[in-house]
């Protein structure tokens, strides 16, 4: 193991006080979730928003605190389409920690806990970005938590090469950047303990920019790496750049969609196709066939209302 690779270890498993908060976006209330506002089921299924990144370049001690992005908030095109199916609730880290940690973090552990103790029968965790890593890790490492399904928007499963850039980086949130580098993040998924529950049902949201093989930051091999790939994990592309994945109409009503419907795993020969897509460019003509078949093979558009 590398020392970077060995220091963040010490970090997510040491450093499990990352401060968190959990807000519900829809039906929303004013006050925080907590033991004497717990969470309370209209719908019957339940989604939790996971994060990402937002660099805090003009006030750098913002990042020792929680903070929900816009894209939470009750007002979003994410919150009001899941809405309409889903009790959407919102989650917050303080981003001075490697993202191992928050996976690991009591107050993930705890809101994820109270949220399935409401009773609600389906809980869905839609990470973005580093939202995404931290959805998949806490399943893996979480397996009988109580979540049924995760959908990963333009994640870097594998790191993104920009993490790597030291200059102009918030101090406060230094180690965070440097855990969503390529290196510690290959070598943690080597290191994990166990592969995704195949109780869980799971999902890759992967993201293209104009003729970036990538959504500009995080590129196909990382969105929907090898191991993932070897899983079957089904991968479903959309022509979005990063920052937008999770804000664009089109993105939101695809992630929706994924969210309503059955995501099962794919066969070999499915995941050799899909391969075709994503990595080699002169097959490119096959995205609209694939699509189709991603789309009645995890029953995109097929959840029933209720």
């Amino acid at each position: 193991m590398t020392p970077t690779v060995a220091a963040l270890a010490v970090a997510f498993t040491s450093t499990l006080g990352v401060p968190t908060a959990f807000w519900e976006a829809s039906p929303a209330i004013k006050a925080e979730l907590s033991p004497t506002h717990p969470a309370k089921v209209t719908k019957g299924k339940a989604v939790i928003l996971v994060h990402g990144l937002k660099l805090q370049l003009v006030h750098p001690d913002k990042a020792l605190r929680t903070e929900q992005h816009d894209w939470q908030q009750p007002d979003s095109h994410m919150v009001k389409e899941l809405g309409r199916d889903f009790d959407v609730y919102a989650f917050a880290y303080a981003q001075s920690a490697p993202v191992d940690a928050v996976a690991s973090s009591q107050g993930l552990r705890d809101r994820v806990a109270g949220v399935v103790a409401a009773g609600y029968r389906e809980v869905v965790l839609i990470g973005h970005s580093a939202g995404g890593v931290i959805a998949r890790q806490f399943v893996e490492r979480y397996p009988d938590a109580g979540v049924t399904k995760v959908i990963q928007v333009a994640c870097p499963n594998y790191g993104a090469v920009l993490a790597n850039i030291g200059i102009g980086v918030p101090k406060p949130q230094a180690g965070f950047i440097k855990s969503l580098a390529p290196e510690p993040r290959r070598e943690i998924c080597k290191a994990c303990p166990s592969p995704i529950p195949k109780s869980v049902e799971f999902c890759t949201v992967v993201c293209q920019y104009g003729r970036f093989k990538g959504d500009s930051m995080v590129d196909f091999a990382s969105q929907w790496p090898e191991d993932l790939q070897k899983l079957g994990i089904p991968a479903v592309l959309v022509p979005v750049s990063h920052n937008n994945a999770i804000k664009d109409p089109v993105a939101v009503k695809e992630i929706a969609a994924l969210a309503r419907g059955t995501i099962t795993r794919w066969t070999d020969d499915e995941v050799a196709q899909a391969r075709k897509v994503f990595f080699t460019p002169a097959k490119t003509g096959l995205v609209p066939k694939v699509l189709a078949a991603v789309r009645d093979r995890i029953g995109i558009g097929g959840g029933k209302d209720e």
